[in-house]
């Protein structure tokens, strides 16, 4: 037997999982809580509860993370120079240094102006000492590279720190997409190489001498080696694993896919087997960037979402709160605070406000990580520090400092990332119904007790109409993910809003709505038993709930294989439009031109075909199988074809090399 070991860590939980890769039965796995201050933490106590023999067998180890999405969304990193030639950048992600240097090619690939070497020298002098890594970007780079090679060049020898070239990441035009994402990277490969520093010190400490290898945005799987030089391939890479995770466990090549984590909900189509990949490039933080990864929407609806109480109105807020059934059991104060709240029969709040205004009788506060608290008033300050000992509530840490409560700024504090909020949950509701209790489930009963009694309900009813939201808003985020994989836009119409909210609340006409998927759902994660039978059924179509669901994203994290696709563009040369015209190949290395297009057409196979499986031995592929997809762009006059251009893309796939 051959086995694998799959990391996730996820934004609540951190899975592991050994995985039999010849047969690919799950072995044993583990669940954790991730600790975002350490992620080795969360890593090394889910490893704690796999077999330790099976731990000494592993041949590959894969990781899947959300550190490099996180990073990136916080903007955090390195200290990054950027470089541009020939052109201006908008700085949607901003460099510690940046200059712009002449230098200047045409679509063709042709020369129109020189590199500016003197200047490209005292841009880089000046950047000694103040940044960590360079990013080299150029106009139309992906048609000649010469220009940025040789800034990659200058910078390597003066500055001596890691330099990324944009036209390493991505063969596809546009500049500042481009540039995004080679500032991007430059700013992760610290972070990265932290990370994977880190997780095989953890594989020493357990014994596991296996080569360990990343997954990256579009499920596919890449060598740790290649993962430092390319850690912005690694964003998205959570989502990616559940997907990968759904087809391995079901053998389902065509689904709709909801993995329903702590914070949020990754919802995801499989499209013959593989996931549906985001054919612009991954939207990041609001950033458009040229990352290729799955096409994967996240809403903000999950274990961990805030449940609050407005008025006699229940509300589901995005925000993520810790669930009050796990804060009692690590904090016993929390249990003790809550049981004061028995006594309250009738506590109803008839007035409504902002929902982020609303701080409930049952909502706590804990320190998420330290904060520079010089520009905070006297009471936040001390109100950080009362934090680092215990939960408290806003009332009660009042009391203790003799503060009246209102002069925390603790909606400010929580939205800076300072403070995290303690409440009840989608967890919170399953543990009061009887139906997960694996926390302390008669905090979760106190609690959700007091919110029905404020709405004017009894437990009971509270919970029912609690679910029929959780899961409505779940089936409405399923529709509009398919909706909008259906028509390519980015965003639902006022009307298409309308209908989705009609189908799901019901009409007041004489008619009635309906929707329906053609394909199944799978769901991934633990919570998917609790809320996706009902999200089906709102969707009429078949659910799928994998046996081992609960660590989907761990078992994909290291049953996918590695992947590399090249790009190579052909040209028509030159202004005539002929049947048999002189072409031009850009292979992103080079500038190739041929008498006639069946001459180009037939290089670029062979070069696209070469440099695909080159990346992806190195990568780690095992003999890589290559795939060979070609798009030709054919003018038609009449009874006339005239070859104008094509593009060659060729995908190389194969197991890792667990040699």
């Amino acid at each position: 037997m051959t086995y694998g070991l799959g990391i996730d860590a996820g934004g609540t939980y951190t899975d592991t999982a050994v995985v039999d890769l010849d047969s690919g039965r799950l072995m044993c796995g583990s669940k954790a809580l991730t600790t975002h201050s350490d992620l080795t933490a969360g890593i090394r106590e889910s490893l704690s509860g796999l077999d330790r023999g099976l731990l000494r067998q592993i041949s590959l180890t894969s990781l899947s993370s959300t550190l490099a999405t996180n990073s990136v969304v916080e903007n955090k990193g390195c200290r990054v120079g950027l470089i541009c030639i020939g052109t201006n950048y908008v700085n949607s992600v901003r460099p510690d240094c940046y200059a712009v240097v002449e230098g200047r090619f045409s679509m063709s690939g042709k020369e129109e102006k020189p590199l500016d070497v003197r200047t490209v020298r005292s841009e880089l002098e000046a950047m000694k000492g103040k940044v960590d890594a360079v990013a080299v970007s150029g106009y139309v780079s992906v048609r000649n590279p010469s220009h940025e090679k040789r800034v990659e060049r200058m910078a390597r020898s003066i500055l001596k720190v890691p330099v990324v070239c944009a036209h390493d990441l991505t063969s596809k035009l546009g500049f500042e997409q481009r540039t995004t994402t080679a500032v991007m990277n430059a700013r992760l490969i610290p972070v990265i190489e932290e990370l994977l520093r880190s997780v095989k010190a953890i594989m020493k400490e357990f014994g596991i001498r296996s080569p360990l290898m990343m997954v990256k945005g579009d499920g596919a799987l890449m060598k740790d080696s290649t993962a430092l030089k390319k850690p912005v391939e690694t964003i998205l890479s959570g989502p990616a694993s559940s997907l990968m995770g759904a087809k391995s466990l079901t053998g389902v090549d065509d689904a709709v896919v909801i993995d329903i984590g702590g914070t949020t909900s990754d919802i995801g189509i499989l499209k013959n087997g593989f996931p549906h990949i985001e054919p612009e490039g991954a939207n990041i933080g609001g950033r458009r960037t040229r990352v290729m990864a799955a096409d994967i929407a996240t809403y903000g609806i999950g274990g961990d979402s805030r449940i609050a109480v407005n008025g006699q109105d229940i509300i589901l807020s995005p925000v993520r709160a810790v669930p009050l059934c796990i804060a009692a059991k690590k904090w016993p104060s929390v249990r003790r605070t809550l049981e004061s709240l028995k006594d309250i029969t009738d506590d109803r709040a008839p007035d409504s406000c902002r929902t982020e205004d609303i701080v409930q009788d049952t909502e706590f506060f804990i320190l998420a990580h330290a904060a520079d608290t010089k520009d905070l008033s006297t009471a936040d300050r001390r109100f950080l520090t009362l934090l680092k000992r215990r939960p408290f509530r806003l009332t009660d840490a009042g009391e203790r400092l003799g503060i009246p409560a209102g002069a925390f700024s603790a909606g400010e504090l929580e939205s800076k990332g300072y403070i995290m909020r303690i409440g009840v949950t989608p967890t919170d509701i399953l543990h009061a119904e009887g139906t997960y209790t694996q926390y302390d489930a008669e905090s979760s009963r106190i609690a959700v007790g007091y919110l029905a009694r404020k709405c004017g309900m009894d437990t009971n009813s509270f919970i029912g109409k609690t679910k029929t939201l959780i899961t409505k808003k779940i089936a409405g985020c399923a529709m509009e993910k398919v909706l909008l994989d259906e028509s390519g836009k980015d965003a639902l119409s006022d009307s298409e809003k309308e209908l989705v909210s009609r189908i799901l609340y019901g009409c007041s006409g004489d008619y009635a709505l309906t929707f329906g998927l053609r394909h199944p759902i799978i769901g991934i994660g633990a919570p998917v038993g609790a809320w996706l039978p009902a999200v089906a059924d709102l969707l009429h179509t078949k659910l799928i709930l994998p046996e081992n669901s609960h660590i989907g994203n761990a078992i994909g994290a290291v049953t996918g294989s590695v992947c590399e696709t090249v790009s190579i563009t052909v040209r028509a040369a030159g202004p005539e439009i002929t049947e048999e015209p002189e072409c031009d190949v850009f292979t992103g290395e080079e500038i190739r031109t041929f008498g006639w297009p069946k001459e180009a057409m037939d290089f670029a196979v062979r070069e696209g075909t070469r440099l695909a499986k080159e990346r992806a031995l190195v990568s780690g592929a095992k003999n890589p199988v290559v795939d060979v997809i070609t798009d030709e762009n054919i003018l038609e006059v009449g009874d006339r074809k005239y070859f104008r251009g094509a593009t060659v893309t060729v995908k190389a796939t194969g197991k890792p090399d667990l040699s």
